[in-house]
C-alpha cells in the first residue's frame, strides 16, 4: 500500500450527488454522478453513465451542499479516470475559500463519528 502524501484528509460524504457538465471542443455533455470523496484539491466521482476514455475539456460540478441545501458549483479538469464510470477531477478557476464551504458541510460520518450540532 502506498503511503498517503496528502496534506488534507479525503472526506467521503455519504449520499452526496452532483451534476457534471463536460465542455469539450466539439460538445457539451451533462452527466449525473455520486461523489465518492472530496479533498481541498479535487473530487472523485462515480458516474451514472460511462464516458469515453479519451474525454478531455473543462468540467463544471453542480451540487447542493448537504446540510444547508445551498447550490454550489466548482470548475475542474479530468485528472484521472480509473474506469469508464469513475474519475478524479482537479479544481481549477475557483474562488479561494469557496472549497471551505463544501468541506465544512461534507463531514465524514461513520460508526466511530458522533456529530453534535449546536444552534
Amino acid at each position: 500500500m502506498k503511503p498517503e502524501k496528502r496534506i488534507h484528509k479525503r472526506i467521503k460524504p455519504k449520499g452526496l450527488q452532483a451534476g457534471l457538465i463536460f465542455n469539450s471542443e466539439q460538445q457539451e455533455i451533462a452527466l449525473d454522478a455520486d461523489i465518492i470523496d472530496i479533498s481541498y484539491t479535487g473530487i472523485r466521482v462515480k458516474l451514472k453513465q460511462p464516458i469515453a476514455a479519451d474525454m478531455v475539456g473543462n468540467i463544471r460540478i453542480n451540487m447542493l451542499l448537504p446540510e444547508s441545501n445551498t447550490p454550489f458549483c466548482v470548475h475542474g479538469i479530468l485528472k484521472h479516470q480509473a474506469s469508464n464510470d469513475e474519475c478524479g477531477l482537479h479544481y481549477v478557476d475557483h474562488v479561494h475559500g469557496s472549497i471551505d464551504d463544501l468541506m465544512f458541510e461534507c463531514v465524514e460520518l461513520d460508526e466511530t463519528t458522533v456529530l453534535i450540532k449546536t444552534t
